[in-house]
């Protein structure tokens, strides 16, 4: 009888959880989806990263003794 309970609390719970999401996405809206291209034609092969036209996300952060007051 508990293997029985056991297992309709948990589908009970993710039914819980699928229309929470559900209802968060009726609120929010949906994400859009980016297709995602694996191919290997962005990677340098000199040093193996991608090739991206964004800077350097750590060139413009500064430490905490940079900062003024």
């Amino acid at each position: 009888m508990v293997d029985v309970l056991y297992i309709a609390v948990l589908i009970a719970f993710f039914a819980l959880m699928v229309g929470f999401v559900r209802l968060c996405e009726r609120v929010v809206g949906r994400d859009d989806v980016v297709d995602v291209d694996l191919t290997d034609d962005d990677i340098d092969p000199d040093d193996g990263a991608p090739a991206t036209d964004r800077p350097d996300a750590t060139s413009t952060t500064k430490t905490p003794e940079e900062v003024t007051s």
